[in-house]
């Protein structure tokens, strides 16, 4: 089953889209599909539908992942998953945390380029 095919399938985008919600990576979607994984990226290069059925299997897979994840850590107490949400979705790190809430920002303007001439006439001499 792990040949190379000219062609994609009839029913390659069905099939790419539910192997990839189920997880599988690229090199077993192409022996899933019964080609090399060569010749799924090139499929996935020349028939937009097939990458865009891959980017949704993607796309559910993850939500499936993440809706776990989520319900462990709001419904089922998992204080791990929580921590991790909180460190991937909204920036919490471990910490003293001190430098990022104190941070001060300065901000230097300094004038445009002067001719000599005029640099010249601002500068008083005190031996005149």
């Amino acid at each position: 089953m792990t040949g190379t095919r000219k062609k994609p399938p009839a029913n390659a985008a069905q099939k790419l889209m539910e192997l990839a919600a189920q997880g599988y990576n690229m090199k077993g979607l192409a022996y899933r599909l019964g080609t090399s994984y060569d010749t799924l990226k090139k499929w996935l290069e020349l028939y937009p539908e097939l990458q865009q059925a891959l980017d949704e299997g993607r796309e559910r897979e993850h939500q499936a992942l993440f809706n776990a994840l989520f319900e462990n850590a709001t419904k089922g107490g998992n204080v791990t998953a929580a921590i991790f949400l909180l460190k991937a979705r909204h920036g919490y790190r471990e910490g003293d945390q001190s430098e990022i809430a104190n941070k001060v920002s300065i901000n230097f303007q300094l004038p445009g380029a002067l001719r000599l001439e005029d640099f010249t006439k601002g500068v008083t001499h005190e031996h005149d």
